[in-house]
C-alpha cells in the first residue's frame, strides 16, 4: 500500500475540511443532538455537491475513487461531528456495486451515489449478533422481524436489512416510508439518531445473499475505524492547542515532559490506527482483505480511542469536563462508534479463530 496520498486525494481532503470547517457549525449539531434528528441541511450541500458519488465508479456516476475516497469523506465530516449517515450510505453502495446482481442493483447504487435515496444497514437483532439472524421473508416477499441499533433508520429511505429466506441469509431493500416499518427511537452514548425497527409485513426485495452481508460488515467496519480515528484525531489537536496556551507555575504545561509523554501516546495511537483503518479500505478495494485483517483495525481503533480521549480530558483538567468545550463530541461519538460494528472482543474473536485456523506454508 502507498502510504502517502496522491495528489487528487490531497485535493480532494482539503477541499472537503474547508467547507465542512465553514459550513458545519458545531451549534447546529448541538441542535441535532437535541432534537434526535440528522442534520438534513448538511445531507443537502452533500447531494447537491455531489460528494458522496466520489468513490464510486464513473459508470454509476461517480468519480472512481474508490474506498480510500470514502474514508477520507468520512474522516472529515467525523472531524465535525456531523450528525449524517455518510458511512451507513457508502458501504451500503459499495456492497452492491461488488455483491448486487443485475441492473437493479447498479441503478440503485446510481441513486445512493446522487443522495437521491438514503440506505442504511439493518442487521443486528436482539441478540446483538451479526451471524444470528431471524429475520423471515416469506413466500410472498413481505418481511416480518426486529431489528436494533439501526442507525438514522428514520432519516433513511430505505433499510437495507439481512433476513432469511428458505434458510439463506440475504440482504433485502425494504423502502423505510412503508406503513409497516415501525421505528422506535432510542438514545445513544453517542447522541446521534438511532432505532429499533419492526417490520410487520413489509415487502422486501432480495438484492444480495450471505457474501452481501459479509462485505457490508467489512466495508462498514473499516469505514467505522476511520470515524474513530478522526475522532482521535481532533481531540490530538484539541489537547495540544489547549497545552499550548494554558500555563502552570509561568510556563506552558505543554512544556512539561509528562505532558509531551502523554501527548506522543496520543499520536502514536492515532497514526498507528489511520495505517490499519485506511490498509483494510485499500486490501477491501483490491478484493484481497481478509476478515481477520478488517477486524484487527476495528479492534485497534477501538481499544484506542477511549485511551487517547481521555488523555485529551485529563490533559484540559477542568476544561475537559464542561460541554462548552467542543472536546465532548469526539469522546462520545468515538466511543458509540467503538461499540459499532464489533466491539474490541467481538472483533478479536475473530482474530483469533483466523490465528487458530490451519494454514498451508508450503
Amino acid at each position: 500500500m502507498e502510504l502517502d496520498l496522491n495528489d487528487t486525494q490531497v485535493l480532494l481532503r482539503d477541499t472537503w475540511r474547508e467547507f465542512l470547517q465553514k459550513e458545519v457549525d458545531l451549534d447546529q449539531v448541538r441542535a441535532c443532538e437535541k432534537g434526535g434528528r440528522a442534520d438534513e441541511k448538511l445531507w443537502g450541500q452533500l447531494r447537491e455537491l455531489g460528494w458522496l458519488a466520489t468513490p464510486f465508479p464513473a459508470d454509476l456516476g461517480g468519480g472512481d475513487g474508490g474506498l480510500i475516497a470514502a474514508g477520507l469523506l468520512v474522516e472529515e465530516i467525523a472531524r465535525r461531528a456531523a450528525c449524517v449517515p455518510v458511512v451507513e450510505a457508502l458501504a451500503c453502495g459499495a456492497t452492491l456495486q461488488r455483491c448486487g446482481a443485475g441492473e437493479r442493483a447498479r441503478e440503485l447504487v446510481r441513486q445512493i451515489a446522487a443522495a437521491r435515496i438514503v440506505v442504511v444497514p439493518a442487521l443486528l437483532e436482539a441478540g446483538d449478533r451479526l451471524d444470528e439472524v431471524l429475520a423471515e421473508v416469506a413466500g410472498d416477499g413481505s418481511l416480518r422481524g426486529e431489528k436494533y441499533f439501526v442507525d438514522y433508520a428514520r432519516f433513511a429511505t430505505h433499510h437495507l436489512v439481512a433476513a432469511r429466506r428458505g434458510g439463506e441469509v440475504g440482504l433485502y431493500l425494504v423502502d423505510a416510508r412503508d406503513p409497516a416499518v415501525q421505528c422506535d427511537p432510542r438514545p445513544t452514548i453517542g447522541r446521534t439518531p438511532q432505532a429499533i425497527v419492526r417490520y410487520d409485513g413489509v415487502a422486501g426485495e432480495r438484492l444480495c445473499g450471505p457474501e452481501g452481508l459479509a462485505c457490508l460488515t467489512d466495508v462498514a467496519r473499516a469505514l467505522t475505524s476511520v470515524q474513530i480515528v478522526s475522532c482521535m484525531q481532533v481531540s490530538l489537536e484539541q489537547t495540544v492547542a489547549y497545552t499550548s496556551i494554558r500555563e502552570q507555575f509561568g510556563r506552558a504545561i505543554g512544556t512539561f515532559q509528562a505532558v509531551q509523554h502523554h501527548a506522543a501516546n496520543m499520536a502514536i495511537e492515532v497514526e498507528s490506527c489511520r495505517f490499519l483503518a485506511y490498509e483494510a479500505l485499500d486490501a477491501l478495494e483490491r478484493g484481497v482483505a481478509t476478515r481477520a485483517q478488517v477486524a484487527a483495525c476495528k479492534a485497534a481503533a477501538s481499544a484506542a480511542v477511549p485511551e487517547v480521549t481521555m488523555l485529551g480530558h485529563q490533559l484540559h483538567g477542568g476544561q475537559g469536563y464542561i460541554e462548552e468545550n467542543d472536546l465532548y463530541f469526539f469522546t462520545i461519538r468515538g466511543k458509540d462508534r467503538a461499540l459499532a460494528w464489533g466491539t474490541v472482543d467481538e472483533c478479536l474473536e475473530i482474530v483469533g479463530d483466523a490465528i487458530e485456523a490451519p494454514q498451508d506454508w508450503m
